[in-house]
């Protein structure tokens, strides 16, 4: 599968047993909550991609396993300058119909209920659960970017520097009242 025919949107169940897997490139742009924290131009970002869908033994957990990785403008909250930022995230997700598979997991999986957002019961037929695989993989790159995110060395904008800084007597607010009460008692 090439990137321009990456699927946006999935039955996992069923493309978990057909063994799908994914590789290549994506633009950062199609990473709409990405690229909103993003300075600057993002068209050529590119965001690297592997995964694959898999089925337990007993065909009731999807595994959604996978690397992504890019590199992010932020503004650096020291110099208020471009910092690119490295996400690296490789990701283990259990995709489950029951919330009682839960308890199947181990303790430290993480895991995803496929609840009535990502399908609904019309009548007698139960429509497949469908996922945004562009979502989860945005989520797990989200949870990496920081919240404040700055250079490694670099001078504070806001702040003048430690050597500028010179000691300098302020006035008192107070001095214009006093001289108004001397005034008026006078």
């Amino acid at each position: 599968m090439s990137a321009n025919t990456f699927p946006a949107q999935i039955e996992p169940f069923k493309w978990a047993e057909q063994g799908f897997t994914w590789s290549g490139t994506l633009p950062l742009s199609r990473f709409v909550r990405i690229a909103r924290e993003a300075v600057g131009s993002i068209d050529h970002q590119l965001i690297s991609i592997d995964c694959k869908l898999s089925m337990d033994a007993y065909h009731r957990v999807v595994w959604f396993d996978g690397h992504a990785e890019t590199k992010v403008p932020l503004e650096c909250q020291r110099c208020l300058e471009p910092v690119e930022i490295s996400l690296v995230s490789d990701f283990h997700l259990a995709l489950v119909d029951d919330e009682s598979l839960i308890e199947r997991l181990d303790e430290d999986a993480d895991f995803i209920v496929l609840g009535e957002s990502e399908s609904s019961t019309k009548g007698d037929f139960a429509t497949p659960a469908i996922v945004d695989l562009l979502s989860l993989i945005e989520d797990e790159l989200l949870l990496l970017m920081p919240l404040s995110p700055k250079h490694v060395s670099c001078e504070h904008k806001h702040q003048p520097a430690i050597e500028n800084i010179v000691e300098e007597k302020r006035d008192n607010p107070f001095d214009v009242l006093a001289g108004l009460k001397g005034k008026l008692n006078s």
